[in-house]
């Protein structure tokens, strides 16, 4: 059961941390904004369950455990837009890269999206309903966004006002199936929790291919 305080604590840390992370991200270009990203996530990464720990929320760590293998390897998701289908773009930051197309701080920069979904919507009366509206208003802000902030952009599809319309239906999807999951395994034996989070990415993957074969 979720303690009431959940939703204040869990949105006094994400609006703290946005605080702190926007105005940075906007005001660097090439490799300092890659390695302030790398800090970033990281920060975001050791933070969130520490935070979580010393408030009393057990909870916090153990959905951030379970999205973690999911962060880790939906770039991999990534790498495929750009390698095979040629549909996304990273600026280079100076930062490492999964394969050469990927950033690496983006293992840990998907965690923070997707958390916030699973963990705000889980505390609504209809918690797939709010993952799905959540999470497509969020996409849409990130895809929009990723432009100016220099962090991705899309390139050969269609799009409105400055982001691609084909991913939005898989990342959606993405968040209901990782609800879905981590309602069902989040007593479960870690490795169930493991297994369900590299058939996302696969799932997650395969829509994507569908979403732009049929959108475009």
């Amino acid at each position: 059961m979720l303690r009431s305080d959940s939703f204040r604590d869990a949105l006094i840390f994400h609006a703290g941390f946005f605080a702190i992370a926007m105005p940075i991200a906007l005001s660097l270009k090439g490799s300092a904004l890659g390695s302030a990203l790398v800090v970033m996530v990281l920060g975001y990464n050791i933070a969130l369950p520490l935070t979580g720990k010393s408030r009393g929320h057990a909870q916090w760590t153990r959905l951030w455990l379970f999205l973690l293998p999911l962060s880790l390897t939906l770039p991999f998701a990534d790498w495929v837009l750009v390698e095979l289908m040629g549909t996304l773009i990273f600026p280079d930051h100076g930062i490492p890269r999964l394969g050469g197309a990927v950033p690496v701080y983006f293992m840990g920069l998907w965690i923070i999206l997707l958390w916030m979904v699973l963990w705000f919507a889980q505390l609504t009366p209809r918690p797939y309903f709010a993952a799905a509206l959540i999470s497509f208003a969020g996409f849409i802000f990130w895809e929009w966004a990723a432009r100016p902030m220099a962090l991705w952009h899309a390139v050969d599809v269609n799009q409105i006002a400055g982001f691609a319309l084909y991913p939005l239906i898989p990342e959606v999807l993405l968040c209901l199936c990782a609800l879905y999951f981590w309602r069902l395994l989040h007593n479960k034996p870690r490795h169930q929790q493991i297994v369900a989070a590299l058939g996302l990415t696969t799932f997650y993957t395969g829509a994507l291919a569908l979403s732009l074969l049929w959108i475009g």
